[in-house]
């Protein structure tokens, strides 16, 4: 890669791994950027082919118009990252579907549009809720879930600018396990700029996410009792 190290971390889901880490409940963490292989892609989503592109299981440039490669990996080297860390990925989601009852698709993301998206320049909201059109969960289960966060003084916006991308729309919309994909606002918890954390904020978000799992288990629950 072309980038330097404090680049590359750019686009990391910045301290997700701690945020969404919460008792009562199985957690699966991506372990590899998604400059080498995007598990919420397609895995046969090869827009590298026309060697311009940030969207993608494998991309070419970054969400902001850098060029990440010399000369992008050939199409057998993607096929290779895809087997290696696409596919394994969600192998493990799927060892997990029969004790699933709900998914929730943690993420973070800018304060601001990047270049390359239809929100380039302007500030985001503290959370972006994606059902991919209301395709992965209830319309009452998402408003409950938007009222939780407004609760705490959170702004929230649904599926904009992120409606959710191949990981909620293949195991929830198409075989029918509800769930949601949730985006933080890094400027709330870390400084975007040095990419320095605040620890009390995560901690809070953190805890946040434990009270939101909760809830939608005794949701659940209550459905199944009834």
């Amino acid at each position: 890669m072309n980038l330097t190290e404090k680049q590359i971390k750019r686009y990391y889901d910045h301290f997700t791994s701690d945020i969404y880490d919460v008792p009562n409940a199985h957690v699966l963490k991506a372990k590899i950027s998604r400059l080498v292989a995007d598990p919420n892609r397609a895995p046969d989503d090869i827009e590298m082919e026309c060697r311009l592109c940030h969207d993608g299981v494998v991309v070419s440039v970054t969400e902001d118009g850098k060029r990440i490669y010399n000369e992008p990996p050939s199409l057998e080297e993607i096929f290779e990252r895809v087997k290696k860390y696409h596919e394994s990925f969600h192998e493990q989601i799927e060892e997990l579907a029969g004790k699933m009852k709900f998914l929730i698709d943690g993420h973070s993301l800018w304060s601001t549009g990047p270049n390359t998206k239809k929100d380039a320049g302007n500030q985001r909201l503290d959370i972006t809720l994606g059902n991919r059109d209301f395709t992965t969960c209830s319309r009452d289960a998402t408003l409950k879930i938007a009222k939780f966060f407004e609760k705490e003084g959170l702004s929230v916006s649904i599926n904009d600018p992120y409606p959710g991308k191949y990981l909620i729309g293949y195991h929830c919309s198409r075989r029918g396990l509800p769930g949601i994909q949730i985006e933080i606002n890094q400027k709330l918890y870390m400084n975007e700029k040095t990419l320095q954390p605040n620890r009390e904020k995560i901690m809070y978000f953190r805890h946040l996410i434990g009270e939101l799992v909760e809830t939608l288990a005794n949701d659940l629950v209550k459905k199944q009792q009834t």
